[in-house]
């Protein structure tokens, strides 16, 4: 007779139950089980069925598990911090995710996050050592961390128009930044990428009227689809003053918020058109401390002090809402109040995280102060040590990390 592990090892309609229930990284692991696990987990519907069950239950916006950490030393590391939003005993609770997929010379930076895969620039260096022309070239990277090296998505820049006086050159690689846009629930699995970019002219341009012109550089807009395998390109008329890097993604729009309320501005990804934000009633001495996004809505903190409001952005854009009210004086951490004066010492907010487990809701903000971490509870006010970093300036670059069996290509 069979044991009752042998039964429901036996049963592939039980064992797939069971394993769509675990996380991505025992999932990962009971791979190599055996032969018939592997099969099953390998087979293309199962990551599908599991990314749908984890998103269904959070009605399709699951919370970050981590995030991710990048500063200039791990640029140069080729690396980035995957920090769990959970602390341990030993204060260092992170583990590195290596950029360096193919051991060539270059500097990689990641640009962005999108459910799961993670878009990443990469710029040739010139230090010595074996490459290839291919591997020289700076390109864009598409790559699920959680699952193999060989599952990468490569994209090269887009080229510019060759009868524009700003098409001999690509777009400058310290001046851009790209958007990835990646539906999970969708099939078939298909991406975009957004890419804002600068483009600086090759040639003083000669006008019939006007002779000799020197160009400035100007802003332009690239769209890559999965569906066609090229760029195109976007036209649109851009805001004044836009700050390309400082943009936020959320539900397929690509959004920026600044004080002076004329330049609030979304960009739909769809359309392909900008649009207006709301304006947030005035407060007093306000300073854009934090711009972000959780589970599909907008966030946003307007103050340099211990005090201040979370605001979040309605879900019909019509107006943002005060929807918590935060005050830091109230922490219990045990630490003195004069480590967390603003004006000698000041903190910097990561990110705010909205959990919620059935009837239980666990939002927190992450924050970083003296080279540390730290998650704040919104609901016990406990201040928990996450990882220490490198240094004590704050990370460059900081994104939420989902993890996901889905993988969009294989290249």
């Amino acid at each position: 007779m069979d044991s009752p592990c042998d039964s429901v090892i036996g049963d592939r309609d039980l064992l797939t139950e069971i394993l769509l229930r675990l996380p991505v990284k025992q999932v990962i692991q009971c791979k190599c089980v055996c032969k018939k696990w592997s099969s099953l987990i390998s087979n293309t519907k199962f990551p599908y069925s599991h990314t749908c069950r984890l998103y269904h239950k959070y009605n399709n916006n699951p919370p970050p598990t981590a995030l991710l950490v990048q500063n200039f030393a791990d640029t140069k590391a080729q690396r980035a911090s995957i920090v769990p939003l959970h602390a341990n005993d030993n204060n260092d609770n992170k583990m590195f995710f290596h950029l360096d997929l193919d051991g060539c010379n270059y500097r990689s930076s990641i640009m962005h996050s999108c459910n799961g895969l993670l878009l990443w620039n990469v710029i040739p260096t010139s230090q010595p050592g074996p490459t290839s022309e291919d591997s020289r070239a700076c390109h864009f990277r598409i790559h699920n961390p959680a699952m193999s090296d060989d599952q990468c998505v490569y994209l090269d820049y887009p080229v510019g128009d060759v009868d524009s006086p700003y098409g001999d050159d690509i777009f400058e690689p310290f001046e851009l930044k790209a958007y990835l846009v990646f539906e999970p629930l969708k099939q078939p699995l298909s991406y975009k990428v957004i890419l804002f970019g600068q483009m600086n002219p090759s040639v003083i341009y000669y006008g019939r009227r006007v002779g000799f012109k020197v160009l400035n550089p100007r802003i332009e807009i690239r769209l890559y689809s999965s569906e066609t395998c090229g760029w195109s390109e976007v036209i649109c008329n851009l805001p004044d003053g836009l700050r390309v890097t400082e943009g936020v993604y959320c539900n397929g729009a690509i959004h920026w918020f600044r004080l002076d309320h004329d330049n609030s501005v979304y960009f739909d990804t769809n359309r392909l058109c900008f649009d207006k934000l709301p304006a947030v009633p005035s407060v007093d001495d306000s300073c854009v401390k934090y711009f972000g996004e959780c589970r599909g809505r907008l966030h946003l903190i307007l103050s340099d002090t211990l005090e201040f409001d979370i605001w979040e952005l309605e879900e019909d854009y019509s107006s943002w809402v005060a929807r918590y009210r935060v005050n830091l004086n109230r922490m219990h951490d045990g630490e003195s109040a004069l480590w967390w004066n603003v004006s000698s010492n000041p903190f910097s907010v990561l990110s705010f995280v909205h959990r919620q487990e059935e009837e239980e809701e666990n939002s927190m903000l992450v924050l970083f102060k003296n080279g540390k971490i730290m998650s704040y509870s919104l609901e016990d006010y406990g201040l928990r040590v996450l990882c220490k970093v490198y240094r004590d300036e704050v990370p460059r670059s900081i994104h939420q990390y989902f993890e996901t069996l889905l993988c969009v290509g294989n290249s």
